[in-house]
């Protein structure tokens, strides 16, 4: 028999880490291939949505680890948390934990504790947490949620097990944990942060990203206005290493002109086209001469549309995917520039979201023809927007690639039904179709519109015309994600 190698089966493991019932699989293999898989398996408990019986069993073996010694504090208190007689875990599965999620866990510790009905929980929350941070384990990820009560959680920032840190999602309420972080992670790649206008003190999150010696991405929310100039002087720092920078506001310095390794830009977001419309950002004038050679991928909701066109036609074959939000530009002329500029800069795009009105169709047809490669299409409601027309269009002049269909409708202005059978059914020689239609502000009330539309497009699915469809609730998908992807958070080495 053909024993495999444990480096080659630890390899195939890794592949199969995204795919949780292969790897499952392979727990029952043997005890061999039990060793190598367990490892990869407990990286992220809680990465996949958990049904409350999953979460359960997840926290009765989390306390299975506690010691002899946590167990007689508890008991000396009068708390008794086991019910009936375990054998020990065959493995220290906290151990394997790579990324440490404080929200999940205290959601799992509240829920399954009020079940128990334990009055004093946040003892017990502490010796539960201390089984996660100590000497013993090594994070590559933390999230630290909003609400986290320093009252209840006493924990130590400076513990070793942070110091190999990759990717950090915090608050700058959070001004301890920044502080000692600060000391020990020095690695963190992937950085999300949120800054509120209440707190006028950011020197802790400032200095902890002068510390990181890699910092490649960063998603920051800023609603400070008096500390926007700070961060991008901060950002500018780490020029060198930023490839992907997504921000909440329209630039106020030439921050932007010195991220020369830029690949992803994203500045889309409501709130940041709320505050363009009310804020006279004083760089306009420059961030309409910026240059982003190597930008790949860019998302934008900006008040000025010559900044956007001079964003293309730097960044020019480099592009392959444009998200632009119809807030961002009204005017028939505006919209009608920046397509012309997308197929005349942009012959590898692959996806695309832009402004569309009746008046641009012809340039949006251009765009089609002239697209090649095109693999993925966004089209969002507009007020009186004929889409007749639009799926005519689609089914006259789109490229053979694309098969990605991402329609978004509101309440006032619902899709036609006729419409979509009728593009349905002349798409039947092409490429089969992954389909998502968002709903926005539909209520209860319209559930036999939803009812209407799902055995519509069940139809279809079963014609082979639609290969997937999903009705995208709530956004649980991202802009441009048509297959549910693990948490963009969390990235596993």
């Amino acid at each position: 028999m053909l024993k495999l190698n444990k480096d080659v089966l630890f390899l195939i493991a890794e592949n199969l880490q995204d795919d949780m019932i292969s790897l499952c699989s392979c727990l029952l293999v043997n005890k061999f291939w039990c060793e190598v898989t367990v490892p990869i398996l407990w990286k992220i408990p809680g990465r996949m949505v958990l049904t409350e019986k999953a979460e359960d069993k997840l926290f009765n073996v989390i306390l299975l680890h506690l010691s002899k010694d946590s167990k007689d504090i508890l008991k000396n208190q009068g708390i008794n948390l086991y019910t009936e007689t375990y054998r020990p875990t065959s493995f220290n599965y906290i151990n394997f934990w790579r990324h440490l999620d404080l929200q999940f866990l205290e959601e799992t510790f509240s829920r399954n504790l009020k079940i128990l009905e334990v009055s004093t929980s946040s003892m017990i929350k502490n010796e539960l947490l201390n089984l996660f941070i100590n000497k013993y384990t090594k994070f590559i990820s933390l999230l630290i949620p909003e609400n986290i009560n320093y009252d209840i959680y006493c924990i130590s920032w400076n513990e070793q097990c942070f110091s190999d840190l990759k990717n950090l999602c915090c608050h700058e309420f959070h001004q301890n944990s920044l502080e000692g972080l600060a000391t020990i992670s020095k690695s963190i790649k992937k950085l999300f942060c949120c800054i509120s206008r209440d707190n006028n003190d950011i020197s802790r999150i400032v200095k902890l990203i002068e510390a990181q010696k890699n910092l490649n991405e960063i998603h920051m929310s800023c609603d400070n206005d008096e500390a926007l100039k700070t961060i991008e002087e901060l950002l500018i720092k780490k020029a060198d290493t930023i490839q992907h920078l997504r921000l909440d506001w329209e630039p106020v310095t030439e921050v932007l002109s010195h991220l020369v390794n830029l690949k992803i830009l994203d500045m889309d977001t409501p709130f940041l086209f709320r505050r363009s419309k009310n804020y006279a950002n004083p760089n306009l004038n420059q961030l309409e001469e910026i240059s982003l050679p190597a930008l790949k991928i860019l998302k934008a909701n900006l008040s000025s549309h010559k900044i956007l066109i001079r964003l293309i036609e730097t960044a020019n074959v480099q592009l392959t995917t444009i998200g632009i939000s119809h807030d961002s530009l009204k005017e028939i002329d505006e919209i009608r520039r920046l397509t012309q500029t997308i197929y005349q800069n942009c012959p590898n795009l692959r996806y695309i979201k832009l402004p569309i009105k009746d008046y641009t169709l012809t340039e949006f047809e251009r765009l089609l023809a002239n697209s090649q490669y095109l693999d993925g299409l966004v089209i969002d409601y507009e007020r009186g927007f004929d889409y007749k027309d639009v799926f005519e269009i689609l089914t006259r002049s789109s490229p053979l690639n694309l098969s990605k269909f991402k329609f978004i409708f509101t309440q006032k202005f619902r899709l036609n039904f006729k419409l979509l059978e009728s593009f349905l059914n002349k798409w039947n020689d092409r490429q089969p179709m992954l389909l998502q239609i968002s709903l926005v502000n539909f209520i209860d009330e319209h559930q036999w519109y939803m009812k209407r539309l799902k055995s519509l497009i069940k139809k279809y699915e079963m014609k082979g015309i639609i290969k997937k469809f999903d009705l995208n609730w709530y956004d649980k998908f991202e802009e441009f994600e048509w297959v549910q992807d693990v948490s963009q958070f969390y990235s596993l080495p």
